[in-house]
């Protein structure tokens, strides 16, 4: 009973992490991209890596942000694919007791 109880805390702490990042995501990337400073694609690549372009797309940001949010951190993205490994393995590995 303990480990299905862990699998669904960890796999519902993945997925809420995993949501959390792309809103902050969108949050940041999300003004840079509607006012055509770079493409979506480009942003998209922000989400798992912190480049130049990501640095630069971050200091164009204006002081209209949502609670004033002006960086992020692809590390949330790594952690919840990180937690859903841990559910998935969790998962698969425990015995077929009832």
């Amino acid at each position: 009973m303990f480990e299905k109880r862990f699998v669904f805390f960890t796999l519902s702490l993945s997925i809420t992490l995993l949501l959390l990042s792309l809103g902050w995501w969108w949050l940041v990337f999300g003004n840079v991209v509607e006012n055509g400073y770079i493409t979506t694609a480009q942003a998209a690549t922000c989400l798992a890596a912190e480049t130049d372009l990501c640095r630069l797309a971050q200091a164009l940001c204006s002081n209209e942000h949502f609670f004033e949010i002006r960086w992020y951190a692809p590390e949330t993205l790594w952690a919840s694919a990180a937690l859903l490994l841990v559910a998935l393995a969790q998962a698969s590995f425990r015995p077929n007791t009832p």
